[in-house]
């Protein structure tokens, strides 16, 4: 599912470093487009040809706008956008690609980006993660591990599949990485660690509580418990009508 995604997307950024080969995600990437037209600054064009020998390949090694002249459907493969950074300066480097996006012929647009090459949070990086519309990075430490952003109603949704090759299927397979949570069980806050004052009472001080007598509870246990009411100098009391003073 997360691969047809990444299809769909128009522009895709691949962020990969000296000891990644992201061949065989191209071929799966571009697998329903026929033609592509490959800016080739890293690879050489003899093996971009054989990565793709049922269509139609058009690769330039240096840069030109014959690229953007063309009146068939094709994908756009730059390999890499830092040569390209480099030789045009990241800002002009920034508006081509923009205008790439805009042309009605390019129906796609895979910008391969190499990470060790640049400095981290660098501006092209900064800039090229806003233009795509999903972003596939390689994990440092896991080989067969890809972690891939894509974009959402402006929000990138964010996942770690494996990558493995289905031999039978001759294809690219992606799967899921489902993270074991480890939930450890939540500590009960007892009520007196929420202040600063002792509100509990411990066993020694609840004896002594049980032990204190009260005055009255003697004449409440003896059933001679009572409530004696004494009238106040200025109360108007009736007897007739006790209620009067209420003006009911």
């Amino acid at each position: 599912m997360t691969l047809f995604k990444l299809k769909s997307a128009t522009t895709i950024l691949i962020e990969e470093d000296y000891n990644r080969n992201c061949l065989p995600l191209l071929e799966d990437l571009v697998q329903g487009d026929d033609i592509l037209n490959i800016l080739c600054f890293e690879q050489p064009v003899a093996a971009w040809q054989d990565t793709f020998v049922n269509k139609r390949v058009h690769c330039l090694s240096e840069y030109t706008d014959k690229i953007l002249k063309t009146n068939e459907k094709s994908t756009v493969i730059i390999d890499s956008v830092n040569q390209l950074a480099l030789s045009l300066g990241w800002k002009q480097c920034l508006r081509h690609l923009r205008t790439f996006q805009l042309d009605s012929y390019i129906t796609k647009l895979i910008i391969i980006l190499h990470k060790d090459c640049i400095l981290l949070n660098s501006k092209l990086q900064i800039q090229l993660n806003h233009l795509a519309h999903a972003i596939i990075s390689f994990d440092s430490k896991c080989c067969d591990k890809l972690n891939i952003q894509i974009k959402k109603a402006g929000k990138f949704i964010k996942s770690e599949e494996s990558i493995m090759y289905d031999s039978k299927a001759n294809c690219i397979r992606l799967t899921p990485i489902i993270k074991q949570s480890t939930k450890s069980e939540e500590e009960k806050v007892a009520p007196a660690n929420l202040t600063t004052f002792k509100i509990e009472t411990d066993q020694i001080h609840q004896l002594e509580k049980n032990k204190l007598k009260l005055p009255y509870m003697s004449k409440i246990n003896e059933g001679q418990g009572r409530v004696f009411y004494e009238p106040d100098a200025v109360d108007d009391w009736d007897d007739e009508d006790p209620d009067d003073d209420l003006d009911i």
